[in-house]
Order: C-alpha cells, then sequence, then structure tokens
C-alpha cells in the first residue's frame, strides 16, 4: 500500500512541483499567469460547487418559491384535544368548512383548540371552546411581552422546569395551564402524561413575583400582562365576558375568580 501511495501520488507530487520550479526559474512572468490562473480556477470551481450542495441541501425550499409564486400566506393549522381519551385530533384548514352544529355536537369531546402558525417563527393560539375560536381574530398574531421566568410542575415526586417552550404561546387572550392545557403540553414537549393527582405550578414572573397555581385555576395572557382565573367559580354568561373584557376591563374588577398580574391568594 505504502509503494502504491509513493508511486502514484509522492512522487508525481514531487516531480510536478520539481518541474514547475524549474519553470517558475526560467521564466517567472509566465509562471505567476499560470499561478492566477489556476488560483482563479479553484475559486470558481469552489463557488459553483458550494451553491449547488446549497440548493441540493435545501430542495423544499425552491419548490415552495416556484409554487407559491402568488406569495399565499400560508394559513394555520388547527387541532383540538380530548383530554379524557388524551388524543389530539389534527383537522388542518377543514375546521374553516365545518358548520357551529358540528362543534355543538362535539362540544364535550373538546377540551382545548389549538391554531398553530408555522412563518419565520412557531406560534400557537390556544382556546378553551369553539366559542372562543369563533369570536377571536384569527389574523392577528402579535406577540406581547414574554410574561413568565421559571414555570415548575410539581406533582408527587415529579417536579419539571417547563417553561422552555412556552415562547411560542406568549399572544394576547391565549389560555395557558387549564388541565386540558397542561396535560397536552407535558405530552408534547417533555413526554410525560399527567396523572389525576393534583399538582401545581410554581410560577416566578418577570416582575420578581412568586405564586402557585393549582389544578382549579389558570392563566390568561392580556395584552399587559396576565390574570390568574378560577375554573370552578367560572360565571354562566362566560362568552359575553370574555367578548366583553377587552373594551371594559373595569366589569372584572369585583370578580373574585380573576386576578390581575401575578397578585395571587
Amino acid at each position: 500500500m505504502f509503494s502504491d501511495l509513493l508511486n502514484y501520488f509522492v512522487i508525481p507530487t514531487v516531480f510536478s512541483f520539481g518541474a514547475f520550479g524549474l519553470f517558475y526559474f526560467l521564466n517567472p512572468e509566465k509562471a505567476n499567469d499560470l499561478l492566477k490562473d489556476i488560483a482563479w480556477q479553484s475559486v470558481n470551481v469552489y463557488s459553483k460547487a458550494s451553491i449547488y450542495f446549497e440548493n441540493l441541501a435545501q430542495p423544499t425550499t425552491i419548490e415552495e418559491e416556484e409554487y407559491n409564486d402568488d406569495f399565499e400566506e400560508v394559513k394555520p393549522l388547527l387541532s383540538y384535544y380530548n383530554y379524557d381519551e388524551d388524543l389530539v385530533i389534527h383537522m388542518g384548514n377543514d375546521y374553516e368548512n365545518l358548520p357551529n352544529e358540528w362543534w355543538e355536537d362535539n362540544e364535550k369531546n373538546v377540551d382545548l383548540i389549538v391554531l398553530n402558525k408555522q412563518d419565520d417563527k412557531e406560534l400557537f393560539k390556544t382556546f378553551k371552546n369553539y366559542k372562543t375560536l369563533s369570536k377571536s381574530d384569527k389574523t392577528d398574531w402579535s406577540t406581547v411581552e414574554k410574561q413568565f421566568v421559571q414555570i415548575e410542575f410539581v406533582q408527587n415526586d415529579t417536579c419539571i422546569d417547563i417553561h422552555k417552550h412556552l415562547n411560542s404561546f406568549y399572544l394576547a387572550n391565549n389560555v395557558l395551564f387549564t388541565p386540558a392545557f397542561v396535560k397536552w403540553y407535558l405530552k408534547n414537549w417533555f413526554n410525560t402524561t399527567l396523572k389525576d393527582d393534583a399538582y401545581t405550578l410554581k410560577i416566578f414572573d418577570k416582575d420578581v413575583n412568586l405564586f402557585s397555581l393549582t389544578k382549579e385555576q389558570y392563566i390568561k395572557i392580556t395584552k399587559d400582562g396576565y390574570e390568574i382565573k378560577n375554573i370552578n367559580e367560572e360565571s354562566e354568561d362566560e362568552e359575553s365576558e370574555d367578548e366583553d373584557s377587552e373594551n371594559d376591563d373595569s366589569e372584572n374588577e369585583d370578580n373574585d375568580s380573576q386576578y390581575e398580574g401575578a397578585q395571587d391568594d
């Protein structure tokens, strides 16, 4: 093997350098021109190879650009979650064609609705039911300031820091940490199955407030912060209350099931 390497690589290389050295000694001007030509050709080949491999590594991007000549925005995809069955149903864009009667018939199977938009940054809108989804502005994907710096899920001997993937959920009116959200979130991002036992969320917010959230509470993200709400004290006219909440926040000041910012019991 060594002899083959010597015969086919080392000797020809040494001979080539020796021949070029003699040529450079006899005619340095032409030798410099030859070096420049070799260098230019090398750069040219390298550039073409770089472009080729870059395009080869991203074939879908080119296909999408050719396919989307009108630059149509990709529509958000919808899925809903059933808590009891621990089941996610992906509906894509078909939800836009379903009548209200379909949602009413399946209301008991829908514990969490998620709209997923994949653009420069993946974002998620969350809703407790179809009523809040139908009234929402599906074109508004404006994010709000990051509200929490640490969130720990504690149940029995289990303690998990679950804040890592929440940056995609900081949108106004998002509903976070209902039992359905916690179960769905733990399964999708932490490969953990939520037990039916009681649990606590220990939350540390951006204003250095520390508070706990139980299974009977959840959080609603607002444009200016967040609200803590109690699941077991929701009023029967929740639909109209949610509809008017952004226009008249003062109506909720005396509601014992709602807290502003990081205020806790």
